[in-house]
């Protein structure tokens, strides 16, 4: 309908490897002109989003690069070197930079499971005063018997998981105080 059609902005931020690079897009006869600070880069292609290979020039260089969407990011593969981008409008930069950021659990009181198995043995017990290297227990996987050690010394707070039980990757085994 007129008057409604989207109108996608100029002002872009591509943050690769933890930066942000705040870019400015403009159409060119056969492509676009990116430029990022005083380096201006005009690609012309007649690539279409979702596309793998994305096949043009760059300043009237040509180059070749594998370009694949992954949720948010893009993964981008030019010459051996990979990096995951996230393209997003100046404002969501903006946004996304007052966002709290999610801190990962601390699983250092928990031994778990490396691998999917069978726990055939619990070596120690509730209380136990363990040192750094003490076989804490034993999981059958693939046939094989792994023996998983205490990286520091330590006191065991409580067990977990029962001998004969299967265990999935990261299934905590024992707590520790």
């Amino acid at each position: 309908m007129p008057g409604h059609q989207r109108k996608v902005g100029s002002e872009w931020v591509v943050q690769m490897e933890g930066k942000d690079y705040p870019v400015v897009v403009t159409p060119i006869p056969g492509g676009y002109s990116v430029t990022h600070g005083a380096d201006r880069y005009d690609l012309v292609s007649d690539w279409k989003f979702g596309e793998l290979v994305f096949r043009g020039t760059c300043n009237g260089t040509p180059i070749c690069l594998q370009l694949e969407r992954i949720g948010l990011l893009y993964r981008v593969v030019h010459f051996g070197k990979q990096v995951k981008a996230t393209v997003m409008t100046a404002n969501a930069a903006r946004m996304l930079a007052l966002m709290p950021k999610k801190l990962p659990p601390d699983l250092s009181k928990f031994l778990l499971s490396p691998m999917p198995g069978l726990l055939r043995e619990v070596s120690v017990a509730a209380g136990q005063q363990v040192s750094a290297g003490e076989k804490l227990a034993v999981i059958e996987a693939m046939k094989m018997e792994n023996v998983l050690k205490a990286e520091l010394d330590c006191k065991v707070k409580k067990i977990v998981a029962t001998p004969g039980e299967s265990l999935s990757v990261d299934q905590v085994i024992i707590e520790f105080e």
